[in-house]
């Protein structure tokens, strides 16, 4: 049976009232205070920049790591507002940094996926050491992409507490830009001789990334669809920026990783949460496949969300699919309300500590 999210009061202190609000006659100062640490830390070559937002209390709390999705590498993106703004009230620490790469922070952009986890817990290890951190409850929240990397960061960091991946399909990189791309097709109108084409060219590249096929295969496949109308919403190189070297790009070390084999080694309460209407992710797939894994391991938990999208926006709008296009990234924030509420009561009974668990309401 689930139980309440417990009620608790903080030591907050008064936040200074919003600019302007202050001259109305029913302005109340909020009662819950955010503050903002900048954090500096460095991984694999790159300085990472970013801001740690605390609860105003004097206990040690428990934190979050964030990663990023794909097109969403920067802190200040709307989509992490509800992180920022929402988990400090809940007496939960957030931090939020620039991927390396993008914004204030250095570093090569094309990287493995490893290298992108070991980024944030990077993270985790330095606000570990800050003495408002409570350092045994630090764990990792990540969005798409970024839910793949809190997978991968839930194993290879061994202090991690705890993991949330949102909208991270349990398939490999190459199975979901098949299926998402197809969706895309469908929804823009075309046909089923338009996707065999995207097909056959997006395998054709990834086999000469394999070593099966030869550059010269891959360039052609590329060029047969390359002045098709739809082909730069395809997430395709041009023909002419296919690499010499199919070992230079990070592509080859991340399209066959297997998340499934590595959320059935997770030993932490891991949360997944996908969205009901999500043309990015194969959600009945994904839930076939976390079911035989909670069989075995009931600290993994999953939950499909009505009525929401990939970035758990709602009303979905899959006909355009405009929740990846890096466009709308600006104006992009998550609105289901079972979203929000199935997170925070999860993270509350989760980071729940032993000595107060007897007093919660059963």
């Amino acid at each position: 049976m689930l139980r309440p999210v417990t009620a608790a009061c903080f030591a907050f202190a008064c936040a200074a009232p919003i600019a302007g609000s202050a001259n109305v006659p029913w302005f109340s100062a909020p009662t819950a205070k955010v503050v903002a640490q900048p954090v500096t830390f460095t991984n694999a070559g790159a300085t990472l920049r970013g801001t740690l937002y605390l609860p105003n209390t004097t206990d040690r709390v428990p934190a979050i790591v964030v990663f990023h999705g794909a097109s969403e590498p920067l802190a200040s993106t709307p989509l992490y507002a509800h992180l920022r703004e929402g988990l400090p009230a809940m007496g939960i620490a957030v931090l939020l940094f620039d991927r390396r790469g993008t914004g204030a922070s250095t570093g090569n952009r094309d990287v493995v996926y490893q290298t992108l986890a070991d980024d944030g817990i990077a993270g985790a290890q330095a606000i570990r050491a800050l003495p408002q951190i409570d350092a045994a409850r630090v764990g990792y929240w990540g969005i798409s992409q970024g839910g793949w990397l809190a997978t991968v960061a839930a194993t290879r960091d061994p202090l991690a507490a705890f993991a949330v991946a949102v909208s991270a399909p349990l398939v490999t990189a190459e199975s979901q830009m098949e299926f998402a791309m197809t969706n895309r097709l469908n929804v823009m109108g075309y046909g089923p001789s338009d996707v065999d084409a995207m097909l056959a060219a997006r395998r054709a590249l990834d086999g000469y990334f394999r070593g099966v096929d030869t550059r010269a295969q891959a360039v052609a496949a590329l060029q047969s669809i390359a002045e098709k109308p739809w082909f730069d919403q395809m997430y395709l190189p041009k023909p002419s920026a296919v690499p010499a070297d199919p070992a230079a790009s990070s592509w080859r070390g991340q399209m066959d990783v297997d998340f499934f084999a590595t959320v059935a080694r997770v030993k932490i309460p891991m949360l997944f949460l996908m969205g009901s209407n999500d043309p990015w992710t194969p959600v009945t797939a994904t839930v076939g496949k976390l079911r035989e894994i909670a069989r075995g391991q009931p600290l993994v938990q999953y939950a499909v969300v009505p009525n929401a999208n990939h970035l758990m926006m709602t009303p979905p709008v899959p006909e355009t699919m405009n929740d990846a296009d890096p466009a709308q990234v600006a104006v992009e924030e998550p609105q289901a309300p079972v979203y929000f509420m199935l997170l925070g009561a999860w993270l509350s009974r989760t980071l729940e500590r032993p000595e107060t668990s007897a007093a919660t309401p059963q």
